[in-house]
């Protein structure tokens, strides 16, 4: 259902909306739509206004090409910084499912304040949402927490970082989930918008020489050419693996409402259940002695007899059946027809 043309963000997987839109609406009570930026790549700049409609044409932020999270948040950063100083600012991906509005926008409340206390450093904190694991998930990254509470407030407390660890091996997750103080990482972030430009200074100097030339153009004739000049020269990087990891001043807090990154059917299934051997259907569907089935209609009826715990997806581009155990496995499905493609 996801591709090049229609990513995820501009699906709706998990209600009637679509989860950019979702995003937004989430924020909406605490930040006004001027103040809210979306940064995404030229080509999905119609689709975005098409979703986000009252979104200010200015408050689009155009990439030249998508290079993974640290090169979006420094240019969307610089440009919240041409219209306020020095804001608190909530760096939220488009695609990600929240289960608890309100409870996320009470940890927003805490965490903009914490932002703007300064540590014991004298700095300001980078602040990460820690989602509390109910499983041993290997398909996320983990933020371990030191046990040293940062600020505490309204029943939340913020830790500073010990570690960060990518997508871990089963056992290792296991391991996680028993010893406690593991959190996975959501990409929600709370800063002030100095503070981060700030760990671009120290830890990525080449980058943050470039700056000054993207601020000075914004607005003007020069800012497309000062903005591909940036990206042709950087490589392609997370914010958490440059920037975060690398810092002294990272802290989580951790939350546990429920909260999907919608990376995978089987992600997906764990957020919509209920009951283990409901069938979860969108669209139209007939189920004889079936269970624990993931079903997405695209117009068709669509039939289970006798089956459990698999995925039906009726897309235009085709029909995907898979076990639910499987899914990390869908890529190879999109290896094998670029292949086939290839040799037509």
């Amino acid at each position: 259902m996801s591709s090049r043309v229609k990513p995820k963000q501009f699906l709706s997987l998990t209600g009637d909306k679509s989860l950019i839109r979702q995003t937004v609406d989430r924020v909406l009570p605490l930040i006004p739509i001027e103040n809210i930026f979306i940064v995404t790549v030229s080509r999905y700049a119609e689709e975005t206004l098409r979703h986000i409609p009252e979104l200010p044409v200015r408050n689009l932020v155009l990439e030249p090409v998508g290079k993974n999270t640290a090169p979006c948040i420094a240019l969307g950063t610089l440009r919240i910084m041409s219209s306020a100083e020095d804001p608190v600012t909530v760096v939220l991906p488009a695609d990600h499912a929240v289960g608890d509005d309100d409870a996320f926008r009470n940890v927003l409340r805490f965490a903009g304040g914490t932002a703007s206390r300064k540590l014991g450093s004298g700095n300001y904190p980078l602040i990460t949402l820690g989602i509390t694991p109910t499983t041993p998930e290997t398909g996320f990254g983990y933020i371990k927490s030191s046990g040293n509470v940062v600020s505490s407030d309204g029943g939340f407390s913020a830790y500073a970082v010990e570690r960060f660890t990518e997508k871990p091996d089963s056992d290792t997750a296991h391991r996680f989930l028993n010893e406690g103080g593991y959190y996975w990482n959501s990409g929600v972030f709370v800063w002030r918008a100095s503070s981060i430009i700030s760990e671009f200074s120290r830890t990525l100097p080449d980058w943050h020489g470039q700056f000054c030339k993207i601020s000075e153009s914004l607005g003007k004739a020069q800012e497309d050419k000062a903005v591909l000049s940036f990206y042709d020269s950087v490589e392609p990087g997370s914010i958490d693996k440059l920037i975060l990891e690398h810092s002294d001043n990272t802290v989580v807090i951790p939350v546990n409402y429920p909260w999907s990154d919608v990376g995978s059917w089987k992600t997906l299934d764990d957020y919509l259940r209920k009951g283990m051997d409901d069938n979860i259907i969108r669209g139209e569907a007939v189920t004889v002695d079936s269970s624990g089935c993931l079903v997405f209609g695209g117009g068709r009826v669509i039939a289970l007899v006798g089956v459990r715990d698999i995925v039906v997806v009726d897309s235009p581009d085709g029909i995907l059946i898979l076990d639910k155990e499987k899914s990390q496995d869908v890529r190879k499905v999109s290896e094998e027809l670029s292949k086939k493609n290839k040799d037509h």
